[in-house]
């Protein structure tokens, strides 16, 4: 037998073996779509027999239906589990605060990852970062025992492996680049429905502006901030993509103002200097720097122009910080974080715990308030509250992601290179918004920080299957 029939022949078994697993899978997937509906069926009956509770017989049925959907399309169920968390639904609507959907949403998605994977052996452990993330978590409940109010850190324990199981989720459905700018414009989308309502709480007469919407996640103005400033180099996806080039850069530029509106007027003096950083690397990575220095300084012509007087008047304060209250008192909370880190190097003052412990124990000389101090900047509400290694584990993480962005070469066809290349610029320009806001925000536990390194490493996985398919040619 001569090369070229070998070949054909290896060509041809290689492709029949895939087909049979494919069948294989096939069926084995239907078997468990209906094993899960024979399993919902019986216990909504049972429910309804037993409890005639509705918003129970409701919930399960809810999860019948989820299940079925997010067995077959896992994507639906991670794009609805980012819609939850974001818009909280139960903060609006009176009556589904008592429904768990996100957790049904999530808890069903991973379900339907795992078994999805449990036969391809394909399940995304193997990245460092998955690691880092599950030892930030034991760090976390660990500060449990020995914390200031046990019952509060153990309830931001419980609601952080909800990150935890957000991330696990995302890294394993996100597969592709589609399917990534999906689930990012998606977010994106969530965001200016946040920033609308932050805008029309202003225009109420909200002296701090924050969302409405969510609030029982967003409803404080920094954070809000921090939110909005985190999705404003998201708005790049909406230049990427087919279509007319002029409705591209409208969009791309409305959201931009948009989201620029709604963190002004939330007065986060940490979310302007975020803002300020993501817009800057943003348009210093693009390819015509001189239009992108024109749009910032119109940018900032429009803020002087239009700023109205009382924000003008917080903002200057950032250079004033000595004759600015609130900010000497985050020197003394600061301060004070020091003193945690060294009296609890290992396990802190617990998660969730810096107020308590600020109040109670560690309240600094000179400072004259009763006011519970926040911390006031991230990397000194881990390390005081969840210790030194806490803090190395988190600073490590977010290192990790900065430099696997940085040593990306991206790789593929030319198509693939440009959007590899502009999607680790969007993703860099979020964290550098990111960090620079956290600097004088307490945001360790927001739920943005971990949608950016899940984005980290599934570009990067993207990445490396782009690499592998352009080298199939010159190895055959």
């Amino acid at each position: 037998m001569n090369a070229p029939e070998t070949l054909e022949k290896t060509r041809s078994i290689s492709t029949d073996i895939p087909n049979h697993s494919r069948s294989d899978f096939s069926q084995a997937r239907s078997s468990y779509i209906w094993g899960l509906l024979l399993i919902s069926a019986a216990l909504l009956l049972a429910a309804s027999a037993l409890f005639v509770s509705e918003e129970l017989v409701l919930a399960f049925s809810m999860a019948l239906a989820s299940a079925i959907v997010i067995f077959r399309w896992p994507v639906v169920g991670l794009i609805g589990f980012i819609i939850l968390n974001f818009i909280r639904p139960g903060d609006v609507v009176a009556g589904l605060d008592s429904l768990p959907l996100a957790k049904i949403i999530g808890g069903g998605t991973l379900l339907a990852v795992v078994l999805q994977h449990l036969r391809s052996r394909d399940f995304l452990f193997r990245y460092r970062v998955t690691y880092l993330l599950a030892a930030f978590t034991v760090i976390i409940f660990a500060s449990v025992p020995l914390s200031f109010w046990p019952t509060k850190a153990m309830e931001i324990s419980l609601d952080f492996t909800k990150i935890l199981l957000f991330f696990l989720i995302f890294i394993n459905v996100v597969r592709d680049w589609k399917t990534l700018k999906i689930v990012s414009l998606t977010a994106l989308f969530c965001i200016l429905i946040l920033c609308y309502s932050t805008i029309a709480s202003y225009l109420s007469g909200s002296i701090r502006a924050a969302a409405s919407i969510g609030s029982g996640l967003f409803g404080d103005a920094n954070d809000m901030a921090l939110v909005l400033v985190t999705a404003i180099p998201l708005a790049g996806y909406l230049l990427m993509g087919n279509g007319r080039i002029w409705l591209r850069r409208l969009s791309f530029w409305a959201a931009t103002a948009f989201l620029v509106m709604g963190i002004v007027v939330t007065q986060s003096r940490g979310g302007l200097l975020g803002m300020i950083a993501a817009l800057l690397f943003l348009f210093a990575r693009g390819r015509n720097k001189i239009k992108a220095i024109i749009s910032l300084a119109i940018i900032g012509l429009l803020m002087l122009v239009f700023l109205p007087s009382k924000i003008e008047e917080r903002y200057r304060t950032i250079g004033e910080y000595e004759q600015d209250a609130a900010s000497m008192n985050r020197l003394y909370a600061w301060r004070a974080g020091l003193d945690m880190m060294v009296s609890r190097p290992l396990y802190g003052v617990g998660i969730g715990c810096f107020e308590t412990a600020f109040g109670t124990h560690f309240k600094p000389e000179g400072f004259n308030s009763n006011r519970w101090m926040a911390p006031h900047n991230t990397l000194v509400q881990v390390g005081a509250e969840t210790g030194l290694i806490g803090l190395a584990i988190f600073i490590y993480l977010f290192g990790y992601c900065i430099f696997k962005l940085k040593r990306l070469c991206p790789a593929g066809t030319a198509a693939e290179i440009e959007r590899i290349s502009s999607t680790r610029n969007i993703i860099l320009a979020s964290l550098m918004g990111f960090a620079v806001s956290a600097l004088f925000l307490t945001q360790a536990l927001n739920y943005m920080l971990y949608f950016l390194i899940a984005s980290t490493v599934c570009i990067h996985n993207i990445n490396s299957h782009s690499a592998q398919k352009s080298e199939v040619p010159n190895r055959e």
